[in-house]
Formats: C-alpha cells, structure tokens, sequence
C-alpha cells in the first residue's frame, strides 16, 4: 500500500473535512492508506466532530499543535510523515503548503498534492504541486498552469448519501417535527464567515410568508448559533407556532436531508441534497438564491454550487423560490428525480476516487528535484514580500509609539 499523509485545515465538521474522509475510504481499495492530521486548536469544545466521521470510516485521525510559522510547521510535517512512512503528502487547503514543500517534500523527496476547494486560488500557492480544485471555473482559469490542474469535485457517496425514507421519518420523530407539514432543511456550519447570512435570510423568508404548511429545520452549529436562534425563537413567538427548528449540529446528518422536502444549501451540502433526490435552492455567500432546475443545473454546477453575488432583495428572491416547490408536489418530485440523476452523472465518490487515484499515480512518477526546483524563484519572491511586510509592520508600530510619546507630551 502506498502511505499518504493528509494534512487538514480544520477538524469541526465542515465541507472540505468530510470529503477528505470520505476520499480517504474510497482510495484504501485502490491502494492507498491515508493517515489524516489537523491542529488540534480547531476541535469544537463540545459535540460532534470530524474524528466522529473518521472513526465511522475506520480512518486514523490524528492532531497536532498549530505551528507558529512556516519552518515549525515544516520539521513537525516532516516529523510525522517520516512517522508514518509517507510516501505521498497530501493537503487540503492552501495555508501549510509552503510548509510541507520546505518539509516532508523538500527537494522532491516526496510528492505533494494540494485540493483547493474554497472559491479562489491564492497566487502565491506553490506551483509544482499536483493541484485539485473542485470548481470549473477555477479549473478553466487556471488551465494554463504549467503542472496543470485536475477537477475533482467534492464527492458524494451515493450509496450512503440516498434517499431512504426511514431515516427521515426517524429524524422528524426526533426532532418533534409535525407529520403532514413540509420541511425545508439547511445543513450548514451556523459561521459569520460566509455561512450564516444564508441562515439569517431564509429565517426573514419563513416570517414575510407565515404559515404556509412548511417548516424551517436548521442543522449545524457555529459561532453565528446563539443570534440564530434568537431570531428563531423571535418568529416563532410571532407566529404562534414553531416555523424554525433548531436540530444542532450532527456527525451524521443523513436523515435531516432524507426528512427534506426542499433543500437548502450551498458547496458540499447543496450537492448532497441532490444525492439524496431532493428539489434545491441554492444559496450564494452574501444574499442570493437560485432553484436547481435543468435550466440552472450547468451554471450552478459550474461555480460547485456558491455565488459571490448579492441581491438587495434576496429575501423576495428565496420566497420566489419557494413558493412555486411548497405549492406543487409534481414539481417537487419531478425536480427531486433529476438532482438525483444529476449527483450519480457528476460527483460519485467513486468516480472522484478514480480521479484522484489517478492524480497520485501520476505523482509518484513525475514528481522530484526538478519539479520541486521550480518553486524557487516564486519562493524568492515571497521571502522578499514578507521581509517586506514585517518591515512595514515594525515601522508602523514605531511610529504608532512616536505618536503616543508626541500626544503625551503634548497634553503634559
């Protein structure tokens, strides 16, 4: 077996995360053996986590301290590749990548991958690493690259990831959701950064429409919890009734979405509502929403599901949404078939496994000093940014004091 090391930016439940274990699983039948590592400062303090997922995978799971800069961060990479025999290294995210090339892979001594699945590339990645990015766009703008870029999209296990319908009815019971009324779920990280407005807004759509026969059923938690469910708590005293549910987050959210009738969500989360043969608004990051229809389905696939967009009258625009699918059941099913058929053709674990398995054979015979060599003038450039940068920092807060000392004395 061919031993990776994978490193990860965070270890709460999260998009990117579960695709690594996911990932991880699927390769261990095509000869790989994945031990995944993550700082340990990123652990929720309570609930669930991704050592939750990784146990259920059967896939080792380790942390490690958050190293103070790139060169600690190197020699404790190297440390624990070398621990576990790596002969691949693999990160996700973009922060330890300069980390892992003065590293585990100095001088090519290992390959290195990097999976970028955030919205954007920073131009200062390293360019010698196999680059997996799961969003078209990106793939088509960064075409030109000289090591190339492989489109990987975040995978979905379809056989877990399927509509059941027991586990729906399960959740609901659960969760003392009413029989007969429809639910409209998001599974989401409840973040300030990026994820909440979202939340916020749908919440403002379920109060503007009143009780149409629907509930709202928020999963997930975050540091945007606690204003969350006070504007929760706020309708629903309005209204007289429960219209949003606050379920807290879950390792295993698979019976939330079985329980939806319409799905809410954006990335990973949007794409696993649609394994799971469910109708989809899609959510933008600052205030936008479009149904998943065959009309909408390439442009939406092609930005993995995320707009940057931002509509003034986002909350009209959701109600648009979902009026029509809380009115019509044929649309609902018509609609629920095609995402279904939509998530087997695009973005199957296995498929994506393929991909990726592919990606490291690849690695493993093109990858070395040569390549490696090339980060150096781009590596130049970056040690020059940042002496430049702690330079105008220490000048800054030279002239910060001056400005105090001058003020005191003054007022003296």
């Amino acid at each position: 077996m061919t031993k990776v090391l994978v490193q990860l930016n965070n270890l709460a439940l999260g998009g990117t995360q579960i695709n690594a274990v996911d990932m991880a699983w699927a390769l261990s039948a095509r000869g790989y053996d994945s031990v995944l590592a993550g700082p340990v400062d990123t652990l929720p303090r309570t609930g669930p986590s991704l050592f939750d997922i990784a146990a259920e995978r059967g896939i080792p799971l380790e942390t490690f301290e958050r190293p103070r800069s790139t060169w600690t961060g190197a020699a404790a990479m190297s440390r624990l590749a070398a621990r576990h025999g790596a002969d691949i290294v693999h990160i996700y995210g973009s922060w330890t990548a300069r980390s892992a090339l003065w590293g585990p892979c100095l001088l090519g001594r290992r390959p290195l991958a990097l999976t970028v699945y955030e919205m954007s590339v920073d131009p200062r990645t390293p360019r010698s690493p196999a680059l997996v990015v799961g969003t078209r766009y990106l793939a088509e703008d960064l075409a030109g690259r000289a090591e190339g870029v492989d489109l990987i999209s975040p995978p979905v296990d379809l056989e877990r990831d399927a509509p059941s319908g027991a586990a729906g009815r399960d959740f609901a019971e659960r969760h003392g959701l009413q029989e007969g009324r429809l639910k409209i779920v998001t599974v989401t990280r409840l973040d300030e950064s990026m994820k909440s407005l979202s939340v916020k807004l749908a919440i403002e759509a379920m109060d503007r429409m009143g009780d149409v026969g629907a509930d709202l059923v928020i999963v997930g938690t975050g540091d945007a919890e606690a204003d969350i469910g006070a504007r929760a708590a706020q309708v629903n005293a309005r209204h007289g009734r429960p219209l949003v549910a606050m379920a807290g987050p879950m390792a295993d959210p698979r019976g939330a979405y079985d329980a939806a009738d319409i799905v809410l969500g954006m990335g990973g989360s949007a794409a696993r509502g649609l394994a799971f043969g469910k109708p989809l608004v899609v959510t933008g990051e600052f205030g936008w929403f479009k149904t998943f229809t065959p009309a909408t389905s390439d442009g939406l696939f092609r930005n993995s599901f995320w707009s940057d967009e931002a509509r003034p009258d986002a909350v009209e625009q959701l109600i648009d949404c979902l009026r029509p699918l809380l009115a019509d059941t044929g649309l609902r099913e018509t609609l629920g078939t095609f995402s279904r058929d939509f998530a087997t053709a695009n973005f199957g674990l296995q498929a994506m496994a393929d991909r990726q398995a592919a990606v490291y054979a690849r690695l493993l015979v093109r990858y070395g000093p040569r390549a490696w060599s090339r980060e150096l003038p781009l590596e130049a450039g970056n040690v020059v940014r940042g002496a430049r940068d702690r330079l105008a920092r220490m000048r800054s807060r030279t002239t910060g004091r001056n400005s105090l000392v001058a003020t005191m004395g003054g007022e003296n």
